[in-house]
This record gives C-alpha cells, structure tokens and sequence, in this order.
C-alpha cells in the first residue's frame, strides 16, 4: 500500500523562508497618527478592588458579603472571617474601616498581635480602635498566597501572530478563556494582532489599521491596568531571521530588528514594563547575530521581562501547563514573575523534555539599562544531569536505553581515537565519555524525586566590559568556568554494548 499523504498541519515554530533585508515594494508616505497621550485615557478612581476573597478565592453571591481592604484591593468574604452576629450591622458602617489579613501580617511581622479586622475611624497604625470586642476568627485557610492581588486591575493580552493559513499553533486562546472567567465585569480583554509585514503597502496598512486598537485599547486600561503579550511567530533555521509575511505565497524572512521594531511599533507606549512570551523556534537562539539582535530588541522594547523556549523545533502546546501557572500567578494574583519562576519550572518537567527556558529581564539599576539572561535546562539523574543532554544511544553498537544508572554529565566526548581502539577490541570494554558539571546549581523549589531543573549562571546584556557593543550571552556562559571538585566530574558507562557483541 502507498504511504498517505500527511495533511497535519505544522505545529514547530520554525521553517525556511526567503530571505530579504527590507520589505518588498516601494516606501509609501504617510503622516503617522500620534498615539493618545496620557489624559486622553479615563481617570480610573484610585479604589479598585477584586472581586475575589484573598482566601477561598470566591465571590459574592446571595447573602455573602466582601469586606474590601482599606489598605489595598484585597477583600475578604463573609464565609472566610466569622464576624459576630450582633456586629454584622455595625462593621458596614460608613465610619468602619476594614483591614484584610495580608495588611495585618505585613504589619504585624516583628511584633506578632491579634486580627481584630474592623477598626473605627482610622487604622490601627493611625490611632484606629478595634470594633469587635474580641479578634476576628478566620475560617478555611490561603488557597494562594498572602500578597495575592486576584485580578483587581485591568488586564489585557496582546497575541501578536504571523498572518499565514499554517499559522503558529497555541495555547495562547486557551489562556484567553481561561482568564477571562476572573474579570466578570469587564475588566479583561483579549487582543489578537495578525500582521504580514513583507512589503511596504502591507507595513503601512498594518500600521495605520494597529493605531485604532491602541487608542480603545488605552482607554480600557486606563492609568491602573496591565498587559501581558505573546509574539508567535516562525523563524528561519538558517539564519535565525523571523517571518514577515508572504509574498506571491512563499514566506518572506527579514532581519528580528526589522520585523519587531515594524510589528510593536504601534504598541510601544504600551509595552513598557510588561512581561512578554516568544513563541518562536530555537534558531533564533543558536544563531549567535540573530540571539543579539533579539537581547537588543527586548532592550529597545523596554519589557520588564521576555521568555523564549529554545527548542530545536519547538510546539508551543507542549507550554501549555508552563504557560497556565503563568496566567495564574502572574496575571490572576499579579505576583512578581521573578519570584514565581521556581514554582513555574517545578510545573513543568515535561516541558524540560522538551525544551529548555530562558529568561531575560530587564534591571535599570546599573547606569545603563541591561538584561540578566538565565538558562534553564530539565535535570535528570540518567538523561540529563546537570541540563547536558546524555545520548539516547551508544554511538558504537547503536544500543539504546542502555546506559548504566550511575549518569554523569558530559562537556566532551572521548577522543576518537579512543572509541576505535574500544571498538576494535570485541567489545569487551564499555564505551565511557565524560560530562563536567558546569557552572550553576539545582533549582530546589523545582525539584522531584526523579528530576528537576539546573539553572545556569545569568549572563548580562551588553556585556559590562563592552557597553556600547552587545556581545553574545551564550559565548559568556560557555566560557565561565568555576572549581570543581573531583565529585562533579562523573564518568558514563554503556553497560549493555558488551553484551550485544559478545
């Protein structure tokens, strides 16, 4: 029977695309429309609340109240603090002033003191007396943690995609449903930006069609909301460079400065201090120019943050839970995504087996803006100590699954010359090769019994020593060496390749 014909469609991030340096066609003149400045956005009042208890993370409904926080947007609901019977009344008066349990931990964490949680007039910490007669019981527990936020400001995600018939596959919508179901009364909204940007004609409809959606998009967030974004897109495998778009139906690939800069154009003002996800292939990463140019750009973005998964042929579905505890943490309770990267990775082991993560944010600290890269690699005692990927199979007798439980982690291989002469001998000696541990640590809150995550020393953007001329964080970390002691280095043994040629 004569093989099918495959019709799935493609789900790597990645292909072949021609390449050109500047869009096709001829420039087209146009004024561009100035972007809304700042007052043209709503004034938003300066109490804006969840909708969510901080503790069971449910809302109001029938005969349950939400006590909202004076302090901060938090409420707590009515099954969650047990307020006596004859006082129900009374901690709703207008002269009552409520504070939830995470403002009273944090004011409370050198000096330990009861949770009374509604005081007269003012706060405890400018004169407020408490109004019950004795502390405030709690009933359940944290479902989340204790400067959990839960949505209480406008949130919005930007999906930026190549505009194509086998566009880039997802997870991205299915966040979208997700998030939506936290912001009943509006306050999400979800924004899918197609672009095809290979020509000049193409740039300026695109542009001028982006700055309507900026305008509503501005006044929906008005001074308080956030906005998270995904950049989705192909990248050509032999030079690192994005797709633009098509022309004549072949893809069109352009430099990452060019394509970036033309598709966030629109959203500059708005991308300013937000996390960002590139869902993109590895050859944007290995290609050493085109991972420059992208440290560069996040630079010139100005985002707080940007992650990219550096798979050979990365399927963004495989993300899928990475990019759910994400949404979560991030976007629902608001916490700092430096701070949750851990809980993140101990998420997604099999994302390890897929891809490796890295992270770049940005620190305005130093007199000059920078990034800290850092490179996360799935760790595993057999197949991958250390983030080094071991062989999957003896490269003399072609055996797989065999090496030995005692696993190390290999810089080099042994020579050549040392493989033939154990080759030739029968078969009789193992085949062995040697990993160094490099330099960084095992993630302990990402750890589990059999796996985990190895992060590798941050490297910095652009380079201290070299302000003006960005060099490659890859070539910093593979030339960082550290001392080791005889320990880390472990050697690898394939104890099965005896058996199969004797």
């Amino acid at each position: 029977m004569p093989p099918k014909k495959n019709t799935a469609k493609k789900r790597a991030a990645g292909g072949v695309a021609l390449k050109v340096s500047v869009p096709l066609g001829s420039p087209i003149p146009y004024v561009e429309d100035p972007l809304p400045s700042g007052p043209a956005a709503p004034e938003l009042p300066a109490e804006i609340h969840s909708l969510w208890c901080m503790i069971c993370r449910d809302g109001a409904e029938g005969d349950v109240v939400l006590y909202k926080c004076d302090a901060c947007p938090r409420v707590m609901c009515s099954h969650c603090i047990e307020v006596p019977t004859g006082y129900v009344d009374i901690v709703q008066g207008v002269d009552v002033l409520f504070l939830c349990l995470s403002c009273h931990s944090l004011r409370s964490l050198r000096k330990p003191a009861p949770y009374f949680g509604f005081y007269s007039a003012n706060l405890p910490d400018r004169g407020g007396h408490p109004v019950l007669p004795h502390f405030l019981r709690l009933n359940g527990k944290f479902e989340a943690a204790s400067c959990t936020l839960l949505a209480s400001m406008p949130v919005a995600i930007i999906h930026f995609i190549i505009s194509a018939t086998d566009e880039v596959i997802t997870p991205v919508p299915l966040l979208s449903h997700y998030l939506e179901h936290f912001f009943p009364n509006g306050g999400y909204t979800y924004l899918e930006v197609v672009f095809d940007v290979a020509t000049h004609k193409k740039i300026d409809a695109y542009t001028q069609t982006q700055q309507a959606r900026v305008t509503q998009l501005m006044q929906h967030l008005g001074r308080a909301g956030c906005i998270f974004a995904f950049f989705s897109n192909h990248s050509e495998q032999d030079s690192g460079w994005l797709f633009a778009g098509k022309v004549n139906g072949r893809y069109i690939a352009m430099s990452i400065t060019q394509v970036l800069s033309t598709v966030f154009r629109p959203y500059l003002p708005l991308l300013k201090a937000t996390n960002m996800v590139l869902l993109v292939c590895a050859s944007i990463v290995t290609h050493e120019d085109a991972f420059v140019e992208l440290k560069q750009a996040v630079l010139d973005i100005k985002v707080a943050s940007a992650i990219i998964f550096p798979a050979k042929r990365f399927q963004p579905l495989v993300a899928t839970n990475f990019l759910l505890a994400l949404a979560e943490l991030v976007i629902i309770e608001q916490l700092d995504l430096h701070k949750v990267f851990p809980s993140l990775l101990s998420l997604s082991n099999r994302l390890g087996l897929h891809s490796k993560i890295i992270s770049m944010t940005r620190d305005n600290a130093a007199h000059f803006p920078r990034l800290f890269v850092t490179t996360y690699a799935r760790a595993h005692p057999q197949t991958q100590l250390w983030g080094i990927e071991v062989p999957s199979q003896c490269p003399l007798c072609g055996s797989t699954n065999s090496w030995s439980e005692k696993v190390g982690v290999t810089a080099s291989q042994q020579s050549q010359g040392v493989a033939a002469q154990d080759q030739a001998a029968g078969g009789k000696s193992p085949h062995r090769f040697q990993i160094d541990k490099p330099p960084g640590f095992l993630v302990n809150a990402a750890k589990s019994r059999n796996s985990g995550w190895f992060q590798s020393p941050s490297a910095i953007f652009p380079s201290p020593s070299v302000q003006s001329a960005p060099i490659s964080a890859t070539s910093s970390i593979s030339q960082a060496k550290c001392p080791r002691s005889s320990k880390e280095s472990l050697d690898e043994t394939e104890s099965t390749r005896k058996k199969a040629h004797n």
